[in-house]
């Protein structure tokens, strides 16, 4: 070709030089160069394009790719990122519209940028709530409340009216069988794994660990509920932070148990802020306060409304609800005999006071005069039933957990609440020093030497059995307690993710350090002056040799403790077992009678640590050499027969660590709807 040619033909194909030559493929689509690939990342971190001021996101939470297509990527984030309430597992396209939930935010993609959502006032909502149990009984029925964020909200009415049941259902621990919750028109129950962080709750017992000081205490509680990647730095600022909001700054280093009850019940609220939840929800704050601390109470929380939140408080109390911006008054059987402001409550009931207004709910038929007043579509607009998507009774399960480091944590904490109870140090120490001097009771300077006994071999086994019984002693007195005092703390610190493994773990290695530093000091006290067993089987000395079989009951009798306290639902039933398990040991443990050969006792012997920490000490001292000897295969005084023992004992330990671990588990679930 000598003059140029217009290409008119899709797809026309030219040669290059020659007819054989390169074929050159021609289209009429234009070339397009591709477009830049645009990352934004979103996190807490300052350098982020979308920096979310919230201490539940990460420093880098997640990634936006754009490029033909918008793609959400999570980075790694503890608390994870969640589209359209769906926690992502890798990444996923992005369409206009979505919304993207990085710890108690919410954003969205708008088709070319990630934007806050519209600036409306959110609103919180139930409707139709009904929890019944499996015989039938109605806890809830029909109850119904829509508040704006800024509300203030008291809950009251007689014993037995559900209000307890209510604040399970709202905060979505226990779910409604049905109706729905709804925070700013998103379900919280079909949405719990990412709306269940905008929720706090304060129980009505204590959630922190009175021998601490008010700081302490939440900085212990902000690194088991803020992201590992939390600097020290921001950490303190936080609890400063939560503090001040609470009005605690000038007792923060004032232990917890030396405050007032209004400033305890502060505490527990800063415990729950350190999370920005924006629904508080408070289980009787007030319970025990006089007028003036109740009033100091309900004003903070007035001042936490006033902040943007919605504030939910079941109280019996009544002397402070003019602070309140809605009353709900629940009837017998959990229905709802009037939702307005507080002004409006004694009118409606036709009474002057709360006393006559209370027992005029005797009288079954208030709700439904409440249903056809005015009042209701006033304060709660028309209503449209709905199913929720949980069996009724069943607990959502927890977040995610950090093990490793919440027993770090938790190691520390516990360290430092042993250390900071005086009265607890006292008798960790003085214990073994006075069953010390309880073995030197005994007539004879032998000690654990046969060669030495001159034929009173009694004297021998009576100070085994002593060290051996006063071992479990020591380790059940220390745990037996532990669990049951925690529950409250426990419960609500697994609800926002502890490990229960490390929460365990944790009691067992901090008792086990414990109490085995005393049957150590218990020991030598024990023999301070006498001798000791004449040869040794395993580490080389006898007295050495002795001790550690003692220590190994008492380690395990620790976690025997923790399966009791684990178990029981107050400190009352605690002591019973205690003495049960101590007596079972003395009696079973081989040293006042013969055990071996007989049927039944015999195997029953074998599930008690003491039976295997006397036989391991009786082997070390050497009883099967004694002229009437101890005719027990578990005595055999040779280094693999003391082995069996002990590890014996490492056995028993691991199955009592399995059934607290059950007992713990059962311990938070047996709430659920009967």
């Amino acid at each position: 070709m000598d003059q140029p040619v217009p290409l008119r033909q899709e797809g026309l194909r030219l040669r290059l030089g020659a007819l054989d030559g390169p074929e050159l493929l021609l289209r009429a689509e234009p070339w397009r160069q591709p477009r830049k690939q645009r990352v934004l990342t979103i996190g807490r971190s300052r350098s982020s394009d979308i920096v979310v001021d919230d201490p539940l996101v990460s420093r880098r939470h997640a990634t936006v790719a754009v490029q033909e297509s918008t793609v959400l990527r999570d980075e790694g984030s503890f608390n994870g990122t969640f589209l359209n309430g769906e926690r992502l597992r890798g990444e996923v396209e992005l369409r206009t519209g979505d919304q993207i939930g990085v710890g108690s935010s919410t954003l969205v993609w708008n088709g070319a940028d990630i934007a806050a959502p519209s600036a409306h006032r959110p609103v919180f909502s139930a409707r139709h709530l009904e929890v019944t149990t499996k015989a039938g009984d109605h806890l809830l029925d029909d109850v119904a409340v829509t508040v704006p964020a800024g509300t203030l909200v008291a809950v009251i009415g007689p014993s037995g009216a559900g209000k307890s049941t209510l604040l399970g259902a709202l905060t979505g621990l226990q779910p409604a069988t049905r109706g729905h919750v709804t925070w700013n028109g998103r379900d919280l129950y079909a949405e719990y794994a990412q709306l269940r962080f905008l929720v706090g709750l304060v129980p009505q017992e204590d959630i922190l660990h009175r021998q601490l000081t008010v700081r302490r205490a939440l900085h212990f509680a902000a690194q088991l509920r803020l992201p590992p990647d939390t600097s020290a730095t921001e950490l303190e600022e936080r609890v400063d932070q939560v503090i001040a909001e609470v009005d605690l700054t000038k007792q923060m280093n004032q232990r917890i148990d030396s405050l007032s009850g209004g400033q305890r019940k502060r505490t527990s609220i800063a415990l729950e802020l350190l999370t920005a939840p924006q629904l508080l929800f408070l289980d009787e704050p007030t319970s025990g306060l006089d007028p003036g601390l109740d009033k100091q109470v309900m004003g903070s929380l007035r001042s936490l409304a006033d902040a943007g939140r919605v504030v939910l408080v079941v109280t019996h109390s009544v002397l402070a609800l003019d602070v309140c911006d809605r009353v709900l008054v629940l009837a017998r059987g959990g229905r709802v005999a009037f939702f307005g402001p507080p002004a409006e409550v004694l009118p409606f009931f036709g009474v002057d006071n709360y006393p006559a207004a209370f027992a005029s709910l005797e009288d079954q038929t208030w709700a439904g005069r409440y249903a056809r007043s005015p009042a209701r579509n006033a304060y709660l607009g028309r209503t449209t039933s709905a199913v929720v998507s949980l069996p009724a009774g069943e607990s959502p399960p927890p977040p995610r957990a950090a093990p490793v480091r919440q027993l770090w944590t938790l190691l520390r904490r516990n360290a430092a609440v042993v250390a900071a109870d005086r009265l607890f140090v006292v008798l960790l120490v003085g214990m073994p020093m006075l069953l010390a001097l309880m073995a030197h009771a005994f007539p004879g300077k032998a000690g654990l030497s046969i060669s030495q006994a001159n034929g009173d071999f009694n004297q021998i086994q009576q100070r085994l059995i002593v060290l051996v019984v006063g071992a479990t002693l020591m380790g059940t007195a220390l745990a037996v307690r532990e669990l049951v005092v925690e529950r409250p703390i426990y419960r609500r610190e697994r609800a926002v993710g502890l490990s229960p493994a490390a929460y365990l773990l944790s009691k067992v290695l901090v008792l086990g350090v414990l109490v085995a530093c005393q049957c150590a000091v218990f020991t030598v006290l024990a023999l301070l002056g006498l001798p000791g067993p004449d040869d040794a089987l395993v580490v080389g000395n006898g007295l050495v040799e002795v001790a550690v079989a003692v220590a190994a009951v008492g380690i395990t009798m620790t976690v025997a403790g923790l399966v009791v306290s684990a178990a029981a639902t107050s400190t009352e039933q605690t002591m019973p077992g205690l003495v049960a398990l101590v007596m079972a040991q003395l009696v079973l443990c081989g040293g006042l009678f013969q055990i071996a050969g007989r049927v039944g006792l015999e195997q029953v012997s074998w599930l008690l640590p003491a039976r295997f920490g006397y036989a391991a000490t009786a082997a070390t001292t050497g009883l099967q050499k004694l002229p009437v000897p101890e005719t027990d295969q578990l005595y055999d005084p040779t280094a693999q027969q003391w082995l069996i023992d002990i590890g014996f004992l490492g056995l028993q330990a691991l199955a009592f660590l399995a059934l607290a671990a059950w007992a713990l588990h059962r311990s938070v679930t047996r709430n659920a709807w009967k």
